[in-house]
């Protein structure tokens, strides 16, 4: 990892929990959300993309000082203790794909203009049980996403258009 993208990612963790955990002298400070949910390094890019309650804020090395946020419009998820917490993974173009953990709902976040667009999931199975995804990760080799539902336990496969879902059968080991 590249030294100034090591300082960055320190610094804005750093940045952002004292953030949130000061109370005192709160009006001289610009309020950072608190990084509760996930957070993604991109290196390729130098950014840390941080998932908060709010939605996602930006961490840039290129300018230190400014914080992106983005709201995600629509966004639900219920978290702890009544679910587990959604997640964030980055795509192929370095965009950040949002999940729910209630809903089969994906939010795109465009690396270049923050854009924010939704893309309800098909799936494949469990159409009568609510499905959310709580670990999401991309797979380049296969040009998607792999999710798992941690309320059911199972494993989903979601295309790179973020239109389908399919749930991967798992078998008891032997």
């Amino acid at each position: 990892m590249k030294s100034i993208l090591k300082y960055a990612v320190c610094g804005a963790v750093i940045a952002f929990s004292l953030a949130a955990g000061n109370t005192a002298g709160a009006a001289e400070v610009e309020k950072i959300p608190a990084v509760r949910l996930r957070i993604q390094l991109d290196a390729q890019r130098n950014r840390v993309w941080l998932l908060t309650d709010e939605g996602v804020a930006i961490y840039d090395a290129a300018a230190p000082d400014k914080v992106l946020r983005v709201p995600v419009p629509g966004w639900q998820f219920a978290g702890e203790p009544y679910g587990r917490l959604p997640d964030l993974a980055l795509g192929p173009k370095g965009e950040a794909v949002i999940s729910s953990d209630v809903v089969p709902v994906l939010w795109r976040v465009d690396p270049k203009s923050l854009a924010v667009t939704r893309h309800e999931l098909q799936l494949d199975a469990d159409a009568d049980k609510d499905v959310g995804f709580t670990v999401l990760t991309y797979l380049p080799e296969q040009g998607e996403f792999l999710a798992v539902s941690g309320l059911h336990g199972t494993v989903w496969r979601i295309d790179g258009q973020l239109r389908q879902a399919h749930r991967m059968l798992c078998q008891e080991p032997r």
